[in-house]
């Protein structure tokens, strides 16, 4: 016959063992909805960068020819940064950087920068 449970509660010890299982599981969750959240922010980002099922089925021949060397400029506003402009003009901060002579990464609105 075993000894009766002084604590009364079904198993437990008496000395936290249902707060350690509650907040194991309350970790668990967590990292559930973390992973989702990484998940669903990184189809986004693929998605965002690769063209669309349309575009792709397009012909070869109705695609815009664009000059590797066309260039344009553009005036800084707040909140611009080197890495966002990189990303909406498709080049490398290292390639902006260069075509305006920029050692840091440092840019003011107002001022002007070549997009190459």
């Amino acid at each position: 016959m075993s000894a009766p449970n002084p604590a009364g509660n079904n198993g437990e010890d008496g000395n936290g063992n249902h707060a350690a299982v509650a907040k194991t599981a309350g970790i668990i969750v967590f990292s559930g909805i973390a992973i989702s959240i990484i998940k669903t922010l990184t189809s986004k980002n693929k998605s965002h960068k690769s063209p669309s099922l349309q575009e792709s089925k397009k012909p070869i021949t109705q695609k815009k020819k664009s000059s590797p060397k066309m260039r344009q400029t553009i005036e800084i506003v707040k909140g611009d940064t080197l890495w966002g402009l990189s990303r909406k003009y498709g080049v490398s901060i290292d390639a902006i950087k260069e075509a305006n002579g920029l050692t840091g990464n440092t840019i003011y609105a107002g001022k002007k920068l070549v997009i190459p």
